[in-house]
């Protein structure tokens, strides 16, 4: 069992005992820590990817550690429905802010990424300089791809300014095909 599974275990059933709990004396003093409990447990929510199931039983321990204080006369507004009327608009201002955040991280799951290796294979590279051998069989040189400066290796010499498709990426380098692209395979010619 992950350790972050035994966490909620432990918080869910730390919530089934609380309202008996929250009868003692001790429990005036205590909301103060449940209320700050409940923030910690939002804010984890905020910087993990929970789906929100963190945020929410954080909101839930706020309201309870919140409900707690305002029995104790702890908060503005004292034992009446001020103080409840307080801990609502805080709680449901709260869960707002954690709706964002489960929105947002929702769409980010979304996006697909907009670079990386299936963006640069089978794209046009345009040599920048003309390739050095560096052994047999082997040139090395830097081409333009999508704007971007990139290294490259191909089995065939390479001249400046000659296109070339891009068969693979080993790290930050890129394997050309061995023939050239004619300009009307690709986008056109910007070498002069």
């Amino acid at each position: 069992m992950k350790s972050s599974s035994r966490i909620l275990i432990f918080l869910s059933l730390s919530l089934v005992a609380l309202p008996a709990w929250a009868a003692t004396p001790l429990a005036v003093e205590d909301g103060v820590l449940i209320l700050l409990l409940g923030l910690l447990l939002i804010g984890i929510e905020a910087v993990t990817p929970t789906f929100g199931v963190v945020g929410l039983l954080g909101l839930l321990v706020f309201v309870v550690g919140a409900s707690m204080m305002v029995n104790a006369g702890l908060l503005p507004g004292g034992d009446s429905a001020m103080g409840m009327g307080l801990v609502i608009a805080t709680a449901l201002l709260i869960g707002a802010f954690l709706l964002w955040v489960v929105m947002r991280f929702l769409r980010f799951r979304r996006i697909t990424p907009m670079g990386g290796r299936e963006e640069v294979i089978g794209a046009v590279a345009e040599a920048t300089r003309h390739f050095t051998e560096h052994h047999q069989n082997e040139y090395h040189g830097y081409v333009r791809v999508q704007g971007e400066r990139w290294q490259a290796h191909s089995a065939t010499p390479m001249a400046e300014g000659e296109r070339r498709l891009v068969n693979d990426v080993h790290g930050l380098v890129l394997i050309l095909e061995h023939e050239a692209v004619s300009t009307m395979d690709g986008a056109p010619s910007t070498h002069k």
